[in-house]
């Protein structure tokens, strides 16, 4: 009995890795889901519409995206490792999956339980403020900001995020302190900056820009090493005087460890050719994003590294 249990075994492994070429081949036969681990028509959500919407054709199937929103971003990217390695479920990674492994210490996932199939866009976080708050530069928030400690309200996105840690770190740095507010995603906290409920945060580009052109925010430094093209005139926080504040945001596609390299390799493919059309390339620069690409075990051994990173980074300003 031992002997054929142990032929079945190896009979059912040899039919399982069979049939893989055989999935890759029929992949995909139905529609496919994105899980978005942010809130409906913030900056990570407009960029994996847009990718997601370009990519579709050539996989001849739907991509549609499902917004699990919470605990800045660990919900969806919770849902996500428990979803069959398929390829029928992906995920929107981002530099968020980093933040949240370093700074939630009741994480109920492993955040390297992922097959990273591609990065997608890199740009930077924008400090702005309010049109009618009297500064306009750096300097002249830092020197407001300590004629009346704690008199200014700045959002974040929540404990977990990168712009809560981009925050405090702008402070300590600055020397400064400012009464740090939390919402649930950049749309919420963008809203009440533009309604002056809440005088300034660190947004992201794609969100910032438009606001910045209206003139209802004013854009006072990037955080990338530096300028963005779609700011020119931006000074970075380094130019501005204030060093160690540096962040680029990055956003990728990723699906459950697991998911068989030939339905990654399909995915990736889609992923590159729809970072090569003008216009999606056009629509990323607008939002102030760069169109990135490249092949998944790059991007597989980039997370790995922002993992160890971030951690090193949330050690360092523990309680701060």
């Amino acid at each position: 009995m031992t002997l054929k249990k142990s032929v079945l075994a190896v009979l059912c492994s040899v039919m399982a890795l069979s049939s893989l070429p055989a999935q890759a081949q029929n992949y995909p036969d139905r529609p496919i889901k994105m899980i978005m681990p942010f809130a409906a028509g913030g900056a990570a959500d407009v960029l994996g519409r847009a990718v997601t919407q370009a990519m579709s054709p050539d996989l001849g199937q739907q991509i549609y995206v499902e917004n699990r929103v919470g605990a800045g971003g660990a919900l969806g990217f919770a849902e996500a490792t428990k979803a069959a390695p398929d390829g029928y479920t992906l995920v929107w990674s981002s530099i968020s999956l980093p933040v949240v492994a370093a700074t939630i210490p009741s994480l109920n996932f492993d955040p390297k339980a992922y097959a990273h199939i591609s990065k997608v866009a890199e740009n930077p976080f924008v400090l702005v403020v309010n049109s009618q708050l009297p500064a306009k530069s750096v300097a002249e928030l830092i020197a407001l900001a300590k004629t009346k400690p704690n008199g200014l309200n700045f959002a974040h996105n929540g404990t977990g995020t990168l712009t809560k840690l981009i925050l405090s770190l702008f402070a300590v740095n600055a020397g400064i302190e400012l009464n740090e507010v939390g919402y649930r995603g950049d749309n919420f906290s963008v809203t009440d900056v533009l309604a002056g409920h809440v005088q300034g945060m660190f947004a992201n580009s794609p969100i910032a820009l438009s606001h910045m052109a209206s003139g209802t925010m004013r854009g006072l430094a990037v955080t990338s090493p530096k300028r963005s093209p779609a700011a020119p005139d931006v000074p970075t926080m380094a130019e501005a005087g204030v060093a160690n504040v540096q962040a680029v945001i990055w956003h990728g596609i990723s699906a459950p460890a697991g998911t068989p390299k030939p339905i990654v390799d399909k995915i990736n493919a889609a992923v590159n050719k729809a970072l090569k059309n003008p216009e999606l390339i056009a629509s990323f620069e607008k939002m102030g994003s760069t169109a990135v690409g490249g092949p998944s075990d790059e991007y597989q051994k980039f997370v790995e590294g922002e993992l160890v990173y971030w951690a090193d980074v949330a050690k360092k300003t523990a309680g701060k």
